[in-house]
């Protein structure tokens, strides 16, 4: 299935905050007409207040098609430089002739005024249109279907007959218009080779035997917004479906008291044909929830719905009753709801979380507010399960007010002589219905011990505090420390090794000698040592450590009393942390494997909230290779987006791990982490934590006096938003995309936001971000330099022979003062 974006022109322009913005006329349409109606003529364009630096343009172009025309006209704002009138003949027949007219100018508002095709009136006549030849051809212009479609004579010269579509895509204009008539050329070349005029993009299919795939608007939506917000109006992408799909749409209101609850999702599916069907799931008072559902084969782009209005109509106004219930209607969090007076003939308080999983909706919602039913219970949805592709869900046996808990991680190596050790940690609010983990170990090898610990919020159930000996030596010797809990805020307050530590007894010395070593990188030429006594075997393998934002790969040697890769005595989870070993790492002959796939997901906080990252395979490097990983994070304040790729790097790359800040606070914040490593599997990063756990949390400014769309596009471009006010300290807005290639992705994303001076391009001089390839094109020209100010990239660089201070460097950004 292919997912195609919306698309538009793409420029450079300069930051010229001096310079008024322009006003343009703004509008689009497209219709097949008759030739003999022609010139036409259009009024009523809207206005659009256009960005600093932005044109007005005029796009006219017509299709001719023996007594039929077809008309598209696009009027609007543009980054294209100014252009006098221009018209191009794209094709002059005999039979199909197409001609457009483009205009850009800036030398006043509305300057974009032409309202006629007359401009294009006194053009000379395309060859041969009016003698007639012996080739006769189907005829046909239509937004719908050629089928039956009459023959005509074609015009002397015409030598083929012509059958395909055209898909036309535009500022408003989204169309794939069926085309039947006369050439003089064989081939699916109407256009000859043209594939953009101005804004609008063209292409063209003329493989049309057997069912032909459907395009439909595609997308998802969720939106929390206050009842006089309505009505709302809406456009999406697109994607051609695979032969046989259907174009659907659903689209669920949720009213509870002044704000409403919004969720649409639309795209291809294999369900039947459905008639747009409205359901009211609940009509209030109080809570009141309807949806609209409809799947459709008839044409393309049937599924356009755009408007709330057949869904949602103004409540009557209703009396005031006895009952106080909160309200509350969150994807977050409901810790702040407010107590209201339920309308009369509400007779219960509903709280519960309903579930939405499905069309690329992923959702948990807190609802509270006042119902009315025989008798309480969770049902809100009165029975219903599924909203067309949505399944839905309701628990109502939650807490909907979010806990707070201590939040951090810390990995060390240290002598046992610094035992017992505190540490303090930093702090976090979870989502609804989570609980509070502690997760502490302690590995003893000599006279060193290895320490690991994670704090964080978790959905696994209540469990009280929990010590485990996985290994008691004599020798190696393994303890765990593993809590959850509910019953308070910060209430995972773990803050030494004390319950867990006590010093060991004083052994013995046995007659077997081992090398000893505790490493995240090489065991080679480690010393050896004379085990304890009862210690009978040597043990060397990696212990593998990922989950609850701890990724490690410790290299371990030291005495143990029994054979076997059996450290931790078949224990596979401590806590979220998954725990692995290997006794038999790949030879220096053997191929290197690595995690393989690349990542990338849209919606917001991701600068907070870890996000998963997993690979759903491996694949074997080529020599010369090592593993790489590789994320990217942009986060604008009211969306972010993450990009990431696992691998074989390039030839010839280095052990190396890296955390690059380009853009933070006051502005938008975009960081990435890197990691090149050399060993089996290495790069098995499973979350965004990874780069979070480094990140500085500085405090989020006030607000300030600049406001500035904001917005993060992936394989589509920025269209223009409402402006959001920047922290104080942003003093311009950035506009401009990046172009990333290379770890098996290949997009442009698309930014605006808020930025601070100096100004420079986002990512300042980087040309590379791990794997990728890096091209910007933005709103910034050398020439706006003033200073010679440094780099907005700032980067710590962890080199493979560092990586021994990458456990504590890791602690203290991650909020953790491992000896405080």
């Amino acid at each position: 299935m292919n997912s195609i974006p919306v698309l538009t022109l793409l420029g450079v322009t300069a930051l010229l905050p001096c310079v008024p913005a322009l006003t343009c006329q703004k509008s689009s349409a497209q219709a097949v007409r008759n030739v003999a109606e022609l010139p036409l003529r259009w009024w009523g364009a809207g206005e659009k207040t256009c960005e600093v630096s932005e044109g007005c343009q005029d796009l006219i172009m017509l299709l001719y098609n023996g007594p039929k025309v077809n008309l598209v006209i696009i009027k609007g704002c543009t980054e294209v430089e100014d252009q006098e009138p221009k018209v191009i003949w794209l094709r002059t027949g005999p039979g199909l002739s197409v001609v457009s007219y483009t205009r850009v100018c800036r030398h006043g508002d509305l300057c974009n005024d032409v309202n006629s095709t007359k401009i294009l009136e006194e053009l000379p006549t395309p060859t041969g249109a009016s003698v007639p030849g012996s080739l006769r051809c189907p005829l046909c212009l239509s937004n719908d279907s050629c089928e039956n479609a009459p023959e005509q004579v074609c015009p002397v010269g015409s030598t083929h007959c012509y059958d395909g579509v055209l898909r036309l895509r535009g500022d408003g204009i989204r169309t794939n218009l069926k085309v039947q008539g006369c050439m003089a050329q064989p081939d699916c070349n109407l256009l000859n080779g043209t594939q953009a005029i101005g804004t609008l993009y063209m292409s063209e299919n003329c493989d049309l035997i057997g069912p032909q795939a459907l395009d439909c608007n595609s997308g998802s939506l969720e939106t929390v917004r206050n009842v006089s917000d309505l009505h709302l109006s809406w456009t999406t992408g697109w994607q051609t479906c695979e032969a046989g799909e259907g174009c659907y749409e659903t689209v669920m209101l949720i009213q509870n008291g002044h704000e409403f609850h919004m969720v649409l999702t639309k795209g291809c599916t294999r369900d039947m044909n459905k008639k747009a069907r409205l359901t009211r799931h609940r009509t209030g008072p109080g809570i009141s929830i309807v949806s609209y559902v409809h799947v459709c084969r008839d044409r393309d782009f049937c599924n356009d719905l755009s408007t709330t209005d057949p869904l949602w109509t103004p409540p009557p106004d209703t009396e005031l009753g006895t009952l106080r219930c909160r309200h509350c209607l969150s994807t977050g969090s409901c810790v702040s709801a407010s107590e209201l007076v339920c309308p009369a003939g509400s007779t219960h308080c509903y709280s519960g979380v309903l579930s939405l999983r499905g069309g690329g909706v992923i959702s948990d919602l807190k609802v509270q507010g006042c119902i009315s039913q025989s008798q309480p219970g969770c049902n809100l949805l009165n029975g219903t399960q599924t909203i067309g592709p949505v399944d839905v869900r309701e628990d109502c046996g939650l807490q909907l007010d979010a806990l707070k808990c201590q939040h951090g991680t810390l990995k060390t190596i240290q002598d046992i002589s610094k035992l017992p050790l505190q540490w303090t940690a930093g702090q976090k609010i979870c989502n609804v219905g989570e609980g509070c983990q502690d997760t502490l170990m302690l590995i003893e090898n000599g006279e060193q011990v290895n320490l690991v610990l994670t704090k964080g919020c978790t959905t696994a159930k209540d469990q009280e505090a929990k010590v485990t000996e996985h290994r008691t030596g004599p020798g190696l010797s393994v303890t765990s420390y593993t809590r959850v809990c509910r019953k308070k805020d910060f209430c995972n307050d773990l803050s030494t090794t004390a319950p867990l530590w006590a010093p060991p007894p004083v052994t013995a010395p046995g007659t077997t000698r081992c090398p000893l070593c505790f490493s995240e990188q090489a065991c080679e030429n480690a010393p050896e040592q004379v085990c304890p006594a009862g210690s009978t075997h040597c043990y060397s393998g990696v212990l593998s450590l990922r989950g609850g934002g701890i990724i490690s790969d410790l290299k371990v040697q030291g005495c143990m009393s029994q054979p076997g890769c059996n450290l931790l005595n078949g224990t596979q989870t401590i806590g979220p942390v998954d725990v692995s070993e290997r006794c038999s790492p790949p030879s220096e002959t053997t191929e290197l494997s690595c995690y393989r796939g690349v990542m990338f997901e849209l919606g917001n906080g991701f600068a907070e909230e870890p996000v998963k990252w997993t690979a759903p395979g491996s694949q074997v490097c080529a020599p010369d290779e090592i593993c790489q990983e590789t994320l990217l994070l942009i986060d604008v304040g009211q969306k972010s987006a993450f990009l990431g790729s696992k691998g074989c790097s390039s030839p010839g790359a280095q052990d190396n791990i890296g955390v690059s800040i380009f853009s933070r606070l006051p502005g938008m914040l975009v960081a990435s982490y890197t990691k090149f490593c050399s060993s089996h599997l290495c790069n098995g990063a499973d979350s965004s934590s990874v780069l979070l756990s480094i990140l500085p949390r500085p405090d989020v400014p006030p607000p300030g006096d600049v406001q500035c769309p904001m917005c993060v596009e992936l394989f589509g471009s920025c269209k223009s938003t409402d402006s959001v006010t920047c922290p104080r300290g942003a003093t311009h807005c950035y506009k401009g995309d990046i172009a990333l290639q290379g770890g098996g992705l290949t997009t442009r994303v698309s930014i605006q936001g808020c930025m601070a001076p100096p100004i420079k391009p986002l990512l300042g001089d980087s040309k590379t971000i791990g794997i990728f390839s890096a091209e910007e094109s933005s709103n910034y020209r050398h020439e706006d330099d003033v200073t010679s100010a440094p780099s907005l990239a700032w980067t710590l660089r962890l080199s493979a022979w560092m990586l021994g201070l990458s456990a504590l460097l890791s602690s203290l950004y991650a909020g953790i003062c491992p000896l405080c």
